[in-house]
């Protein structure tokens, strides 16, 4: 991570009105997915938990003084409980808090309204002092809506993108698994089970046709056109229809067309897209930013960037490799300026 330098400054208080947070959490999707009875932590609160019945979210919410706690599932004395939320001032009422989402961003709470403040580039803000400091390392840590932060550690809860697969969390780590053989998850008791007893409306979807722009030949390798890892091999078929199938390259490998359709070191290709896809399954990781002359980085968690910071004037460069702002010059490819695209698209060799 990159070093500390405790070179304090004061707090700017050129503060912009803070309007909503991160609402990605779905308390009745995620009762579709577990079984009833399982009790969650709602994450826009500190106090309040929601428990699934009949498939359906119940809330709740804990006394006054009283956090809930997702691994007891019950109600703890405030101090007790580290609270993530997704809101900033959910613990606090009157005073500084960390942006969730970001390591040099912070909050102002007063009677439970948030206005959001920003560090300047170089520095990081420390919710302990509260105040920004200089190279500070960055303290972001679990997304709020992380069922890490969710649901209580083994419990399970059903992949919604296919029949048989399930996740679930374990001592901070999301756990992503399938059940074996042709075995489907049951949702309702928590197990995999035989297709026949399981209600699993996924089916795989059809093969996308391609146009003449996408695939103006069969045989080649096309970026998918949304990620930097992410490709379609254009395959023609009997009935004279171009196909796309789609393919992504392996962890810590971007998709190159201009290389017959390789997949190469992500360091080495600029990519248009969001860098940190692949990063930051387990902890927080950095990643060069496209076309700033690698000064800068972008925080990634569950690959995708949830913020950015620059690296300080006496270590300019950010190195993605080693995690660190350098005085070392960076010249990646990944992150180089004026990088000329190209749109070639090369045959499969036969």
């Amino acid at each position: 991570m990159i070093s500390i330098r405790l070179n304090c400054v004061l707090l700017s208080f050129a503060l912009i009105a803070f309007q909503s947070v991160n609402c990605a959490f779905d308390p009745e999707s995620i009762c579709s997915l577990v079984m009833d009875g399982i009790k969650m932590k709602d994450p826009r609160a500190c106090d309040t938990w929601i428990e699934c019945f009949n498939g359906s979210p119940i809330s709740g919410s804990c006394d006054e003084g009283y956090f809930y706690e997702r691994e007891s599932q019950s109600c703890l004395p405030a101090d007790e409980v580290k609270c993530i939320s997704s809101n900033p001032c959910a613990a606090i009422e009157t005073g500084f808090a960390a942006d969730p989402y970001s390591c040099n961003g912070y909050y102002y709470c007063r009677e439970g309204q948030a206005t959001l403040g920003e560090c300047r580039a170089g520095y990081n803000y420390n919710p302990g002092l509260e105040t920004c400091i200089r190279d500070y390392p960055c303290t972001i840590g679990m997304d709020p809506n992380s069922i890490c932060n969710i649901l209580p550690d083994g419990v399970f809860m059903k992949d919604s993108s296919n029949c048989n697969g399930w996740q679930m969390c374990w001592r901070g780590n999301v756990i992503i698994d399938t059940c074996s053989d042709t075995f489907y998850f049951d949702a309702a008791q928590s197990k995999c089970e035989y297709p026949q007893n399981v209600q699993c409306s996924h089916t795989e979807p059809p093969p996308q046709m391609a146009d003449a722009e996408t695939c103006p030949q069969s045989d080649i390798f096309v970026s998918d056109g949304k990620t930097c890892n992410g490709y379609y091999y254009c395959h023609e078929n009997a009935a004279g229809e171009m196909l796309l199938l789609a393919g992504t390259c392996s962890e810590g490998r971007f998709f190159n067309a201009a290389q017959q359709g390789s997949c190469v070191p992500q360091e080495k290709l600029h990519c248009s897209y969001d860098r940190c896809v692949n990063r930051g399954q387990s902890h927080v990781e950095l990643a060069n930013v496209s076309d700033d002359g690698c000064r800068g980085y972008a925080i990634c968690q569950d690959g995708v960037t949830i913020g950015t910071g620059i690296c300080p004037a006496d270590q300019p460069y950010f190195d993605e490799l080693t995690q660190r702002c350098t005085s070392e010059i960076i010249s990646y490819a990944a992150c180089a300026k004026e990088v000329k695209e190209t749109t070639i698209e090369y045959s499969i060799r036969k």
